[in-house]
């Protein structure tokens, strides 16, 4: 029989908010290296397809089975229907055995999905070469683990970040947590305000405001997109930006104008691959984003994140994809792969025994 180790939100959570910069960075790795098995190795065919249920009452259900080598598990994520007391983010459960159906771990998903999710972002993000004007469309967990990364592995770097979120007061909490975490541990001299998107001027602002910016975070379940493709695509830009999307999840939710997809696909390098629209998964992005659905764009154009980085790593990188990567504009669309929860999961369960935190259920 095994030992279980169980694991709530705020051992997690304690986990990763005290991980070093160092720390951070092999996390990192570890994702990359699961992203890399997943699209330039066999992975991909031990992987089920996750299920989703969408319940009467309003309630969205997503169910993520993984496999690797050494490991099997499942993620259950619950959107609470919007009547719900609960409403307003996502909750539920991780539960992994290993490889010989032992069961090893449990842990509360809230922490790791919002961690893996904006770090599994942030490896693009690590390619670029600017980020000194960061905006982010959100308020909850996901826009929460995006600003703590950025700061802590590139604070010194950030002149401005701007929050935006449909409910201005929750944006403005978000601003005042972040402002007083990053005194106490990042100390970065970052500005940080949050845009109230009620205001008269507000798209004359989120126009300005995005014209600069080097970096756009999108973190939200949307029913349309958060801002028009011609606000980024603008004549005498001085530099390109990367924007992230991982808030929308199913075909009727989506971040990102389709005419954004367009125009980077109208840009394509034939050769080098280059303005593709980068993904972690290209058929969950084609199946389950509202991007696909409604830009219509063709497979040819998506390059899977695991694929840059095998390039990466074996040094293959041209002159072309180079400069794209770290300078041309970038728009990156997540979907979830379940072996990045399988990988965080383990490697937070680990650090969790070395410390022994949690609590252990014996011959489980």
């Amino acid at each position: 029989m095994g030992n279980l180790l169980v694991l709530g939100d705020s051992d997690i959570h304690n986990i990763l908010i005290n991980l070093t910069r160092s720390e951070i960075h092999h996390f990192r790795d570890a994702l990359a290296q699961c992203l890399r098995d997943y699209s330039v190795g066999a992975e991909r065919e031990y992987q089920p397809l996750p299920g989703v249920i969408n319940r009467p009452e309003g309630q969205k259900c997503l169910f993520r089975p993984f496999t690797s080598g050494d490991a099997v598990g499942s993620k259950i994520i619950v959107q609470p229907a919007p009547t719900s007391k609960a409403a307003g983010a996502l909750h539920g459960m991780i539960a992994l055995c290993d490889s010989d159906g032992l069961p090893s771990g449990i842990l509360n998903a809230e922490e790791v999905t919002g961690y893996r999710t904006a770090l599994s972002a942030l490896i693009p993000y690590l390619w670029r070469r600017h980020s000194e004007n960061i905006i982010v469309f959100g308020a909850g967990k996901q826009a929460l683990w995006h600003l703590r990364l950025v700061l802590a592995l590139r604070g010194d770097e950030i002149k401005s970040i701007i929050v935006i979120n449909r409910t201005v007061s929750r944006g403005e909490e978000l601003v005042a947590k972040i402002k007083q975490e990053n005194e106490s541990r990042w100390k970065s001299a970052a500005t940080m305000q949050c845009i109230d998107p009620s205001g008269p001027d507000y798209q004359e602002r989120l126009k300005g405001q995005l014209a600069t910016a080097d970096v756009v975070f999108c973190t939200v379940g949307a029913k349309e997109p958060l801002f028009p493709a011609d606000y980024i695509v603008t004549e005498g830009r001085a530099r390109q930006p990367y924007i992230s999307a991982v808030g929308s999840w199913q075909p009727d939710m989506i971040e990102l104008d389709p005419e954004l997809l367009h125009y980077t696909a109208r840009k394509v390098s034939s050769d080098s691959r280059a303005g593709s629209v980068v993904v972690d998964d290209r058929d969950g992005v084609l199946g389950h984003s509202g991007e696909a659905a409604q830009s219509k764009i063709e497979a040819k154009y998506l390059l899977e994140t695991g694929e840059l980085e095998y390039i990466r790593q074996n040094g293959d990188v041209g002159e072309s994809l180079q400069h794209w990567m770290a300078d041309g504009l970038l728009v990156y669309k997540s979907v979830g792969v379940g072996m990045l929860d399988l990988a965080a999961s383990n490697a937070i369960l680990a650090i969790a025994r070395e410390r022994g935190l949690g609590t252990t259920i014996t011959q489980f």
